[in-house]
């Protein structure tokens, strides 16, 4: 069995890689977003490169994504370059817990998307609070920047995955550091929940911070 969730992806790259991996859809009034296990390969491992020119592994790096595919493939990115990604509400949604989680974690950079960049940067520039500032990058840049892709990294299964925070109001501000081997473990319970073969097609809705669904995604 393999020992972390991006061997999981790996190995589905080299025997399928022109199968959909990923399918998002939006609102009615948004087409549908896929992308091949080769294409969501190559844009993760883009966006990894990038930031292994910015941070040093183990370094954290906060995740604020809208609803949209760009979220999952910088998910994997963070986890293909070894560092602990840390998923939270847009500042919009939920501005409290947010800058409780930078204070709280206080990770190296932030990554977001081209759309909200601008709103987020402005968000921070007001903020009072913060122990450290922040580096704010877009995952959309970082992909259209790059050039040739480096190898895969070896990844130890005990080091720290991400970060997971509740949307309850108890415990919003409590961070739950889960490791590769986590994940796994989690992944290994998925076949005694549901009858599920390899062709079936995974449906949820996309997650944020509060539930483990991503983890299920790419198993």
């Amino acid at each position: 069995m393999p020992k972390t969730i991006i061997e999981y992806l790996h190995h589905h790259v080299a025997i399928k890689p022109n199968d959909v991996a990923f399918s998002f859809l939006p609102s009615k009034t948004e087409p549908l977003t896929e992308l091949t296990f080769i294409e969501f390969w190559s844009e993760a491992l883009s966006v990894a490169n990038f930031l292994k020119s910015k941070v040093q592994t183990g370094d954290k790096v906060l995740l604020l994504y809208p609803p949209n595919i760009d979220y999952v493939v910088t998910f994997y990115g963070c986890l293909l370059a070894g560092v602990i990604a840390v998923p939270a509400p847009l500042p919009k949604n939920n501005s409290t817990q947010v800058i409780n989680i930078v204070n709280e974690c206080d990770p190296v950079l932030v990554l977001t998307t081209l759309r909200e960049v601008t709103e987020i940067k402005t968000f921070w520039s007001k903020q009072k609070d913060l122990i450290n500032p922040l580096s704010i990058f877009t995952s959309d840049n970082s992909v259209s920047h790059l050039g040739d892709l480096d190898a895969l990294i070896e990844l130890d299964p005990e080091a720290p995955a991400f970060i997971h925070y509740f949307s309850d109001t108890k415990y919003m501000n409590k961070g739950i550091t889960l490791t590769h081997n986590d994940i796994i473990e989690n992944v290994k319970h998925l076949p005694l929940m549901s009858a599920e073969k390899t062709d079936d097609i995974f449906v949820g809705w996309l997650p944020f911070f509060n539930d483990m669904d991503l983890i299920a995604l790419c198993s």
